[in-house]
């Protein structure tokens, strides 16, 4: 009786075997697709947003390590924590730092970008009134000028030495800085190069009006200062606040950490900072 009950064991045995080694394989080969579509999606889209700035890294190489250090500092948060929440807030926040600097940089560049556009207009302008063509007076400006509106310029002028006509290099340079100082300025050059005119004027009443623009638009920043940091030091304050009590008394802030309801809090008071984080920069965002 036990030797035929055992030797019926056997089948089931290999039939659950079977199935979870058929489940590891499945596991196994949907996870590689996964990693090698995630990988594919990441070096496309961070690949075009360092092309737009000019940034020239290998993203096979920049996907290692961004994922090694999200993982090692995953681990620490864990071990030094103790709580899986922690360490899933970790992870989360690491991978999202490449596209946060990314958009950092992109914003740094598009505003150094928009604080060189009147010195640009001007320069371009002079190279009109000296005689040159509208080729020149760009090249003219591209040696001039400083990062980033020479490199912008710079691969304008390529595109139009590879047959690409004047009105496409504009739309392209309007694309790669979506402000409106590159569209205004792309729409003078088209507007001289198909009517005539006189180009060079319009150029400078156009710095004319882009420099009186930017100086209010310093002033404007300077008054809202205060406010910008008031924001950030109200929504600073409750971390601080967290991170001194819990090394005052940590057994008495543990339950923020240690049950659901902790946690919920938490979560209101990070949703309710980040709103009027949001709403006191909507305030002092003045729109000139």
């Amino acid at each position: 009786m036990n030797a035929a009950s055992s030797i019926g064991l056997w089948p089931v045995l290999f039939a659950v075997f079977a199935g979870a080694a058929a489940l590891l394989g499945l596991g196994t080969l949907l996870g590689r697709r996964f990693a090698q579509r995630h990988r594919e999606r990441f070096e496309r889209a961070v690949g075009a947003r360092m092309r737009e700035s000019f940034l020239f890294v290998d993203t096979a190489r920049l996907f290692v390590l961004q994922h090694l250090a999200a993982a090692a500092a995953t681990l620490a948060a864990w071990v030094l924590s103790g709580h899986w929440q922690m360490a899933l807030l970790v992870a989360l926040g690491a991978g999202a730092l490449p596209s946060l600097l990314l958009h950092r940089l992109r914003r740094r560049r598009l505003e150094a970008f928009r604080q060189q556009m009147p010195d640009l207009l001007m320069l371009v302008a002079g190279g009109l009134r000296a005689g040159s063509g509208l080729g020149q007076a760009l090249g003219q400006a591209a040696a001039e000028i400083e990062l980033p509106a020479r490199q912008e310029l710079g691969l304008l002028l390529r595109e139009q030495r590879l047959g690409v006509g004047l009105d496409e290099a504009l739309g392209g340079l309007a694309r790669r800085m979506p402000i409106e100082e590159t569209t205004l300025f792309a729409s003078a050059l088209r507007i001289g190069a198909e009517s005539g005119g006189s180009m060079a004027a319009t150029l400078e009443s156009l710095a004319e009006a882009m420099r009186r623009k930017l100086a209010i638009e310093g002033k404007i920043r300077a008054l809202t200062a205060q406010g910008r940091l008031q924001a950030w030091v109200m929504g600073a304050l409750p971390a601080v606040l967290a991170v001194l009590l819990f090394l005052v008394e940590p057994v008495a802030m543990r339950a923020l950490v240690d049950t659901w309801q902790g946690w919920a809090v938490s979560a209101t008071v990070v949703a309710l900072q980040a709103a009027g984080v949001a709403m006191i920069r909507r305030i002092v965002a003045i729109d000139v």
